[in-house]
């Protein structure tokens, strides 16, 4: 998908879910309408893919993703870490992950 595609979606399901809360009283139709002009949902597209990514990097960056990424790796036979990191290597599931 590409992002004209992605900001498309969004704003479908703004509009359903717009609608629905207009429907139960708690959104004005007004309100609707602004959050799905296309230059607010471009912002709010972009502060979400920025926000997703942020937290991708984050969770795979950890130390026991960097771990499970090394394990996953063909070329890596075996990975051992010292027994005070032996609950790092409980996190991983890999067969491949030893303490020492």
């Amino acid at each position: 998908m590409n992002a004209i595609q992605v900001a498309s979606a969004f704003r479908a399901l703004l509009i359903f879910f717009g609608g629905i809360l207009v429907a139960r009283g708690w959104l004005t139709a007004e309100q609707v309408s602004y959050m799905t002009d296309i230059g607010t949902l471009t912002a709010v597209v972009g502060a979400v893919m920025a926000i997703g990514s942020f937290a991708y990097g984050v969770w795979v960056r950890r130390p026991a993703g960097l771990l499970a990424s090394a394990a996953s790796l063909p070329e890596v036979d075996r990975i051992t870490v010292t027994p005070s990191a032996a609950p790092l290597a409980d996190a991983v599931p890999s067969p491949k992950v030893t303490a020492s």
